[in-house]
């Protein structure tokens, strides 16, 4: 995919959210980009001694379903 070609170093979060989850550990979703018909995010799960770290698109309709429903929460600056 095109986007995934960019240093992760170099991208501007435009804002992180907290994913809801019964496991104990913290796992957050960053939107890296928006886009017209929704975003690329970055979905990284934090474990014991290592970082599960994803890239996907999530389309507009979705995410704003996660955050209605409280799946995803905004974290605080």
């Amino acid at each position: 995919m095109g986007y995934g070609a960019m240093s992760v170093d170099r991208r501007i979060i435009m804002k992180t959210f907290a994913i809801k989850s019964a496991d104990c550990s913290p796992s957050v979703l960053e939107l890296v980009n928006e886009m017209e018909d929704g975003f690329v995010v970055r979905i990284v799960r934090h474990r014991d001694d290592w970082e599960d770290v994803s890239e996907e698109f999530m389309t507009r309709e979705l995410f704003d379903t996660c955050v209605r429903t409280g799946y995803i929460y905004e974290k605080s600056a």
